[in-house]
């Protein structure tokens, strides 16, 4: 549920923002992506039980990720220009979300073990070349988008419970941060294929 317009009332009509709009407004489907859709999805279901999400009544925390970052807005409607998407590093691959009109506030990350060790590493070995510029080996990227493909169909057949570790905060007090951040997924858009 949103409104019509800038200055327009609620909707009459409700709308879905599925996985494949988001792969569209992000630019391509990614594990990012997938864990964010995932772990929003799960929670936005707790705020809102009867399935009706208003986007005008949340605020979150999100790392600069950009898939953390364009999923986030896309599905809850909270922005940094108004002071209702807080931009935290220290929340890592994960979020915390706030319904404002009751202070329900839920956070929510992948279980412990969940992410591959072994892409982890290849992330960051590629990562590091590129900051180096050492030359990224094409190779690598091959490898980590098959890892990173594999482990996206792998959570997104799996029940949330299995494989998303959800916390109900109390009292939880929103503060408003914005952090800047280089923007890292572009670092490798003219390595050969």
């Amino acid at each position: 549920m949103d409104t019509e317009s800038a200055l327009g009332r609620y909707a009459l009509k409700t709308k879905e923002i599925t996985l494949k709009d988001l792969a569209l407004i992000h630019g391509h489907l990614c594990d990012g992506l997938v864990i964010s859709y995932i772990q929003i999805k799960a929670v936005l279901e707790k705020l809102f039980p009867d399935g009706i999400v208003d986007r005008t009544d949340l605020r979150a925390v999100s790392k600069n990720g950009p898939c953390w970052v364009d999923a986030i807005s896309t599905l809850t409607g909270t922005r940094t220009n108004f002071g209702t998407l807080s931009i935290q590093p220290e929340i890592g691959d994960g979020f915390i979300i706030q319904r404002i009109s009751t202070g329900e506030s839920y956070s929510v990350h992948l279980k412990n073990g969940l992410f591959p060790k072994e892409l982890t590493e290849l992330e960051n070995k590629i990562r590091k070349a590129g900051a180096e510029k050492t030359g990224v080996n094409p190779e690598d990227i091959d490898k980590v988008e098959k890892m990173a493909n594999n482990l996206s169909r792998k959570l997104l057949n799996s029940m949330p419970e299995e494989i998303l570790d959800i916390k109900k905060i109390d009292k939880y007090k929103f503060e408003f941060k914005f952090e800047t951040a280089k923007r890292g997924d572009i670092i490798n858009k003219d390595v050969s294929r």
